[in-house]
């Protein structure tokens, strides 16, 4: 640790002793440098003093950059990004030829109207206009010139241009969204046409297979099929049980009564039959009128009455001339009642067996199309589902088409692209250039430059102020030094100029504090100035 600090402290006085040579070196150069340094100030100063001011102009506008389309396409198109859309309007606005525009119609650097002059006033003119995106929808236009009058006339022009621009873009946005839901339209009308065309032709195709009204599928009709077979059954077998039961009762009574003999009979004699007959003549009749020949009930009536002519021919011919008549005043009334109500139940029994074969011809047809009827439902409801939602679609585009009509005829999006917010107008204090900077900067430029010389002349002419510089470049040993001594009025005199030196230093930047004071005076008059002038 002592070895270090032993070989360390050597080294840092030897870089000292170098320092304070270097140092006394650049001390005789001193007053070059601070003229140098004088001279650079003043002419760089005088420089940034009689640069022109730049004026700066801006405006803040809303854009709306879906204006037309966005109410009208909504769910019809993916949605483009707002950022994007205000991206692709500050490049369009930067563009060649909308600048070009904008230089002939401001004149702007047109002196003789040459192309090439066009061409550095468009460049110029993109280094100094600037679109600055505030927000979502929100841009800031600003520019800035040397003349104030054209700074603004350069904002309002460019902002007229873009509201112009804005309601001719509009009007072909509307155009176009217009022809799309038209075109959309068609296509729509088209597939609804297609579909209720493919559902009207299925149904059809499969009448019988699908459901009615009510929706029932063809299980829930199959079980409905069946509990309606199952209730004509039952009704079947009751009807069968009183028949049976009239039956019995008919052959244990006495057709006659016995009150007159058998050659006492009157000229008018009737058979068992003929009542029964009668009676269901008019029920047949009365059938007709309300049903057709093919009814059930008419065809199980008209069955039961030739049954009973036949059979009042088939007893009539058996008994021949043994066949007795009988009186109605002999005929038992019970008798005939009976066989009144056997007649009835023969023909509900004869309508209900027409009903059951009927409804078991309909629940054997629905058994033997367990593997279509399904397949003819779920294609059945797949064509209503299409239907319905190019119903749904074409009933939307409708919607919209008259939206845009009733869009066109008020107007309501004409302007809406652009909304000024702030208008135009130049700002009363100039927006560069920044001469306190410039002069800070021209100062610490001149010191350096100054600086720099004195260094550069001490490495080219240099001076050896100690025995140990005289050692270091020749590697001599040096046996002794002979100090120069100064008088009273050389050590007064060799004061004054460090003084001087110092003082030259210290009004330089006076120098400095009284450009940066004009500067910051000037731009207050200037601004009190726009003030009186607005």
């Amino acid at each position: 640790m002592v070895q270090l600090r032993k070989t360390a402290a050597p080294d840092l006085q030897v870089i000292l002793d170098i320092a304070r040579s270097q140092v006394l070196g650049c001390w005789r150069h001193r007053w070059l440098a601070l003229g140098l340094a004088w001279a650079l100030c003043c002419l760089g100063w005088i420089a940034v003093w009689l640069m022109p001011n730049v004026y700066g102009a801006y405006a803040r506008v809303y854009v709306d950059t879906q204006s037309v389309l966005r109410p009208l396409l909504e769910g019809l198109a993916v949605g483009s990004d707002v950022l994007s859309e205000v991206a692709l309007m500050e490049r369009a606005v930067m563009s060649h030829p909308n600048l070009e525009k904008l230089v002939r119609d401001t004149g702007l650097g047109m002196v003789t109207g040459e192309r090439r002059e066009t061409e550095l006033a468009i460049v110029q003119l993109q280094k100094s206009l600037k679109l600055r995106r505030d927000g979502d929808n929100t841009v800031t236009v600003s520019y800035e010139n040397i003349d104030r009058e054209k700074s603004l006339q350069v904002v309002t022009t460019l902002l007229n241009q873009l509201i112009e621009g804005a309601m001719d873009e509009n009007q072909a946005d509307r155009s176009t969204a217009e022809k799309f839901l038209a075109e959309k339209l068609k296509e729509y009308e088209l597939r609804l046409n297609e579909s209720e065309a493919a559902l009207a032709d299925f149904k059809r195709k499969n009448i019988g297979l699908i459901p009615g009204d009510n929706n029932i599928d063809y299980y829930g009709r199959l079980q409905t099929e069946l509990a309606q077979l199952g209730v004509i059954e039952g009704r079947l077998r009751a009807a069968r049980n009183r028949r049976s039961e009239l039956q019995r009762q008919i052959e244990g009574e006495d057709p006659v009564l016995g009150l007159l003999a058998e050659d006492e009979t009157p000229a008018v004699m009737t058979s068992p039959q003929d009542r029964q007959i009668l009676e269901l003549e008019q029920r047949l009749a009365d059938l007709r009128l309300r049903y057709t020949e093919t009814h059930p009930q008419v065809v199980a009536a008209r069955e039961t009455l030739e049954q009973l002519r036949e059979r009042k021919e088939a007893a009539f011919k058996a008994g021949g001339s043994q066949v007795r008549a009988y009186s109605s005043l002999n005929l038992n009334p019970v008798y005939q009642q009976m066989k009144i109500q056997l007649s009835q139940v023969e023909v509900e029994l004869a309508q209900l067996q027409a009903e059951y074969s009927d409804q078991a011809g309909v629940v054997a047809g629905l058994r033997q199309k367990v593997n279509i009827i399904p397949e003819v439902e779920a294609e059945l409801k797949r064509l209503v589902r299409d239907d319905d939602v190019n119903r749904s679609q074409y009933d939307d585009m409708l919607r919209r088409v008259e939206a845009a009509r009733v869009t066109e005829e008020a107007g309501s999006s004409k302007g809406k692209a652009f909304r000024v917010i702030d208008p135009p107008k130049v700002l009363a204090d100039p927006v560069g250039p920044n001469r306190p900077l410039l002069f800070t900067a021209v100062l610490v430029l001149a010191l350096g430059a100054g600086a720099g010389v004195a260094i550069a002349l001490n490495l080219l002419r240099p001076v050896f102020f100690t025995g140990k510089d005289l050692e270091r470049r020749f590697g001599l040993a040096v046996v002794g030094t002979v100090r120069q001594g100064l008088s009273a009025t050389e050590a007064i005199a060799q004061r004054q100029a460090v003084m001087a030196f110092v003082g030259g230093i210290g009004l330089l930047l006076v120098s400095y504090g009284l450009m940066l004071f004009l500067t910051r005076f000037a731009g207050t008059a200037s601004l009190a100035a726009g003030g009186l002038g607005a």
